[in-house]
């Protein structure tokens, strides 16, 4: 069985993004859909002395533009300040040093892609969590088409049984389409961890950063600290 999940491509995605990435086959990147301004695709949130931070990646962006199409706006040294500001919170968390070199060498190159420095940090912090998946752009498939045709229509293509969505699919699946189609329809809600270690006890815990933080903070020892995730504390 194939199973299948699609989401927009991010910017040091959060720790649930990765999880649904873990429990496909084929992970999708969909980056030939319209750039959704003030979303989570040229920004997130580090863990700072203050609590959640965002990081936002400038970009020069036209109405309706795909994805894959976005540049960053390079006027301003947004890469010194993401890196001083990912240095200055984690220098001393416990997993920093095994990551910092590969870390460091990403934001001392000159990016103009979006979606090529999201890529590269997703596929980097994929290995940094031991996840080995297929993965493919949608901007290099066949498949066209909006909303729920679009999904169903790139789940054909690659072959798909079964598509895990988010439970925002709910909302705009046609879920007769997809059974009529012979692929079974799997919503996940987004797990998070309860606690794990984490700087800054005093500015309380935060869980719903990007993964960078699990990664520095807890390196290969993450998946304890995931309920329902194998090597976790509610594992079953």
């Amino acid at each position: 069985m194939t199973i299948v999940s699609i989401h927009q491509p991010q910017y040091i995605p959060w720790i649930p993004y990765f999880m649904k990435v873990e429990e496909s086959d084929l992970f999708i990147l969909l980056d030939s859909v319209d750039f959704q301004k003030n979303g989570l695709q040229n920004r997130n949130q580090i863990k700072t002395s203050q609590g959640a931070q965002w990081l936002t990646v400038p970009v020069s962006q036209k109405l309706g533009q795909k994805i894959s199409e976005v540049q960053i706006d390079n006027q301003t040294d947004w890469r010194k300040k993401h890196w001083q500001s990912i240095q200055f919170s984690y220098s001393k968390a416990g997993a920093y040093k095994v990551y910092v070199e590969e870390l460091m060498e990403v934001f001392s190159r000159e990016w103009f892609s979006l979606n090529e420095l999201n890529i590269y940090l997703f596929t980097l912090m994929l290995r940094w969590l031991g996840i080995e998946r297929k993965m493919v752009r949608s901007s290099e498939m066949e498949t066209k088409g909006n909303g729920s045709d679009l999904v169903l229509n790139l789940c054909r293509e690659a072959g798909a049984k079964r598509y895990i969505s988010g439970t925002g699919g709910h909302n705009y699946l046609n879920e007769i389409a997809f059974k009529d189609a012979g692929i079974e329809l799997v919503y996940r809600s987004s797990v998070l961890p309860e606690h794990y270690p984490q700087m800054y006890p005093k500015a309380g815990f935060i869980n719903s950063l990007s993964a960078l933080d699990i990664i520095l903070n807890c390196g290969q020892e993450w998946r304890k600290y995931m309920p329902g995730v194998q090597g976790g504390h509610d594992s079953k």
